[in-house]
């Protein structure tokens, strides 16, 4: 359990004055509802779950968190998002994509999807606002571990053979990118844990693991990569003496060895048409994406919206990537990719500004990072490194897993951003701001 930092009433962290509460919260209704709302956002449990399909899910957790927190409002530090600097090229990019609907090109579509967008810049705020301590951020992380595994059930309890999914509301390479996000923060909970927790743990991120396999995404599996090779590299994990455990060669080489052995058990055990998809990204020579000639060619669809969004730098509008296609000689296909998505819908800046959030973000956890090491070790300094460190692992394989898919607008992402916000904010309160970044 991480300890909660103490507030001075006249403290300064990066430009935002905090001041004390005047009383704790009398309790934690408002982020347990907030848990559980950011739980069915992602895991979107509405699309899938028996008994709860068709209902309003978010619409209601939201309502609920929002009157939980209204009633803890005196007791809360407050907080100004704006002042945030992970927040801000974040709240640019999505008001961005709710004002397309003033430049689109075919207005029903964007305003259509812009509905996407204003809950996600609603939600974007009152987490940052009501998350106020490091146990909150906890909740919230579990609350993501737990989107991440329900999805990865539900995927492998109804599998039938095939490239694995749902049903028609899901696709399989939305899927895979939803885990690759959450798969990072699943192991991060373990650090510091042992017996049965951690082993239920485990398995947790192994049945993920297995679910991004069976989806036959390629994408997906790129951002398995990452995932794997980043956490063979710095694990997430403390050691024996408690302090977050660092990069090692020898270590490394050993986990190699280990994800490899399982990586061919497990590899056995896939169906053929799972390993035929994966097998194409070490052939790419006869993968149709890669083939300049072909029309629906994912190379080709790249080229073509590239230049249709130079043709016109202020972008086509939200949810337009599509029609664009089909105008410029396409099939009606999405971008595939959520740079070109990004850089099509919403022009160079909405490119710029979903660049920008990657590495605001990652530049920001990494000072936290760098300064949690240099203290004395203690559970909490080694709780909050983890975190720092399982949030830019979980950020490389978002982008990684993104290349290949049209996610630019993806809950998994923008909701994993205002807590990576949060947990910042909460974080730099002991942090002197001269705390060099780590790399």
């Amino acid at each position: 359990m991480a300890i909660e930092p103490a507030l001075a009433p006249d403290m300064i962290t990066r430009g935002m004055a905090i001041r004390a509460p005047k009383k704790p919260p009398p309790s934690a209704a408002y982020n347990i509802w907030l848990a559980i709302f950011l739980a069915v956002l992602v895991g979107k449990a509405a699309e899938w779950v028996p008994g709860m399909t068709g209902l309003p899910l978010v619409k209601i957790t939201f309502i609920l968190t929002a009157l939980f927190a209204y009633r803890a409002r005196r007791a809360f530090v407050p907080v100004r998002v704006s002042s945030l600097r992970i927040a801000r090229p974040a709240l640019a990019f999505l008001t961005l994509s709710i004002i397309s609907v003033f430049f689109s090109i075919y207005k029903s579509l964007s305003l259509g999807a812009a509905q996407v967008s204003i809950i996600y810049l609603l939600s974007f705020i009152v987490l940052i606002k009501i998350t106020q301590t490091q146990r909150d951020v906890e909740r919230l992380l579990i609350a993501l571990a737990i989107a991440g595994v329900s999805l990865s059930l539900g995927l492998l309890l109804s599998y039938s053979g095939g490239r694995a999914h749902i049903n028609s509301s899901f696709d399989p390479n939305d899927i895979a990118y939803e885990l690759d996000t959450l798969l990072p923060l699943v192991l991060a909970l373990r650090g510091g844990r042992s017996g049965l927790p951690r082993l239920l743990l485990n398995l947790a991120a192994l049945a993920m693991i297995l679910a991004i396999l069976l989806t036959g995404s390629r994408g997906g599996a790129l951002g398995l990569s990452v995932v794997l090779l980043a956490i063979t590299a710095f694990p997430l994990d403390s050691s024996r003496t408690g302090e977050l455990k660092q990069f090692a060669a020898t270590g490394m080489l050993v986990r190699w060895g280990l994800v490899a052995v399982m990586g061919i058990v497990v590899w056995g055990h896939l169906p053929a048409e799972s390993q035929e998809r994966l097998k194409t990204l070490l052939d790419l020579q006869h993968d149709y994406n890669a083939d300049p000639t072909l029309n629906a060619s994912r190379t080709v669809l790249w080229r073509r919206d590239v230049i249709s969004g130079l043709e016109r730098p202020i972008g086509y509008g939200m949810g337009t990537a599509p029609v664009v296609d089909g105008r410029n000689g396409g099939q009606y296909r999405t971008a595939h990719n959520s740079m070109v998505q990004a850089f099509v819908e919403l022009g160079a800046l909405g490119l710029w500004l979903y660049l920008a959030t990657y590495y605001v973000t990652w530049k920001e956890l990494g000072r936290i990072a760098a300064a949690r090491r240099q203290k004395v070790p203690d559970k909490d300094s080694t709780q909050v490194a983890l975190y720092a460190r399982a949030f830019r692992i979980s950020l490389a394989c978002n982008l990684a897993a993104g290349f290949f898919l049209s996610q630019a607008y993806s809950a998994s992402l923008w909701m994993s951003v205002a807590l990576c916000a949060a947990f910042v904010r909460i974080a730099s309160q002991k942090i002197p701001p001269t705390a060099p970044v780590a790399t």
